[in-house]
């Protein structure tokens, strides 16, 4: 029986029971449709594994029940067993050799229980195991050689678990696993041969952990590598080529780690990502090169940090370039030069920086993106700002998010609703950023008035 055909009955049998009387604790042959047996859910909940099923059944179904404990008796009669889920029962105890005579088994799922270990047998014998869900349990470690024969696993679930530290051959052997989930643990560090020989793997799970660090060669033939999720440890700095050979890699996540700053060609070779997440570090400037090779990024968020300036071209090669968040930095000036040669870009994220002004040309580059968030920024309506106003005419959303923080009177007041006449400069603030001329001698006061009363600037043109 085709695995569609196994989950269009197993639909089937949800919907009967759904649009039947509420299921009962008991859980008999009526509770199977062909081979496959629903006992999910049961009330008030299930304590063993039922002894009157159809003995030939491939998939059984227990998840939600009160089952504690399993053992190898509760399957000796279901050989034919291809998969067995228990998520969401209260397993503590698993008994040795408890899935010995499965061997038909592919997939195995005892996630959301309260396993605090695993007999070190307990997998022996399912080599044609397929998936295996562990997460959500309370393990602090893991058997030696636990994986051991299972060259056939596909996807190996760890998530959610207490696991301070793995051994370097925890995963010897797995050469199909193409998932590893081992997000939400303990661990504080990771050998550095860890993922030898998961030359097939695509996706890596080692976020919320309490790494500190990784070792420079730990993705070392990881070429078939699509997805690496690094974020929500500890992390200060990484190796320069920590992700060289990941040329296939499309979506890296290093958000929330310690990262004050990153090496220049740390990105070099993952010409094909998508998707880079760098939020919620400590980084403080990015070099210029910084994103050089990856050509492809999609979406590139650096939210969260402590950015201050942009460089001119540091975003220059991102023509694919389509969500751009920079919101909650310290940036003080609209990056005008690296954002002007970014006409993929459709959404831009600027709020929550320390802006004062815009320049006329920022509006252009606003107007061409399609959703723009540039509020809570403390902008100053003053002359400077009155290019930019003069190019307002109500036409797009982001007009409504300028809200002045001053100066006096124009506090809290959108910059679309002032007038350009009310957009006006001190003299005394124009002749101290006019600063000294080339002699070291400030602006005359005289040429200043001149110069306020032909733009239309000063309040009054005749200064004192």
């Amino acid at each position: 029986m085709s695995d569609k055909v196994r989950r269009l009955l197993v639909l089937l049998l949800i919907i009967l029971k759904e649009a039947g009387p509420t299921a009962a604790q008991d859980c008999s042959s009526s509770s199977c449709l062909s081979s496959i047996c629903d006992c999910s859910n049961r009330l008030p909940g299930l304590t063993s594994v039922p002894q009157d099923l159809p003995t030939n059944i491939t998939w059984l179904d227990l998840r939600g029940n009160a089952i504690t404990t399993l053992s190898q008796s509760d399957f000796s009669i279901y050989k034919s067993l291809t998969s067995l889920d228990f998520g969401s029962n209260q397993i503590s105890m698993l008994q040795n050799k408890t899935f010995h005579n499965l061997t038909s088994l592919t997939h195995l799922y005892v996630n959301k229980n309260q396993i605090t270990s695993l007999p070190a047998d307990m997998l022996v014998g399912l080599g044609d195991l397929r998936s295996l869900d562990l997460d959500d349990n309370q393990l602090s470690s893991l058997p030696a050689d636990i994986f051991l024969g299972l060259g056939n696993l596909e996807t190996l679930g760890l998530y959610n678990n207490q696991l301070t530290h793995v051994r370097a051959n925890t995963f010897a052997g797995l050469g199909n696993l193409q998932n590893l989930h081992l997000s939400q643990n303990l661990l504080t560090n990771i050998p550095a041969n860890i993922f030898a020989g998961l030359g097939k793997l695509q996706t890596l799970h080692l976020d919320r952990n309490m790494l500190t660090n990784l070792p420079t060669a730990i993705f070392a033939g990881l070429g078939n590598l699509n997805q690496l999720f690094l974020f929500e440890n500890q992390f200060t700095t990484l190796p320069a080529d920590i992700f060289v050979g990941l040329g296939n890699l499309q979506d890296l996540r290093l958000s929330q780690n310690k990262l004050s700053s990153l090496p220049v060609d740390i990105f070099a070779g993952l010409g094909n990502l998508k998707t880079l997440v760098l939020g919620g570090n400590g980084i403080r400037n990015i070099e210029a090169g910084t994103f050089c090779g990856t050509t492809k990024l999609h979406y590139l968020y650096l939210g969260n940090n402590k950015i201050k300036t942009i460089t001119a071209g540091t975003f220059q090669s991102l023509r694919q370039l389509q969500t751009l968040h920079l919101f909650s930095n310290n940036m003080n000036t609209f990056p005008l030069e690296p954002l002007s040669n970014l006409s993929s870009v459709s959404n831009l994220r600027l709020d929550l920086n320390q802006m004062e002004t815009l320049p006329a040309m920022a509006y252009d580059i606003l107007a061409s993106i399609l959703t723009v968030r540039i509020e809570n920024n403390p902008w100053q309506c003053d002359c400077s700002m009155l290019p930019f106003r003069q190019r307002m005419n109500g036409s797009y959303l982001f007009e409504n998010q300028i809200r002045c923080a001053g100066p006096g009177t124009l506090t809290g007041q959108l910059l679309r609703d002032l007038n350009p006449e009310d957009l006006i400069c001190d003299h005394k603030e124009i002749e101290s950023s006019a600063g000294p001329t080339g002699d070291g001698i400030a602006l005359p006061t005289a040429l200043l008035a001149v110069l306020c009363a032909f733009l239309g600037l000063c309040m009054n043109p005749l200064l004192p």
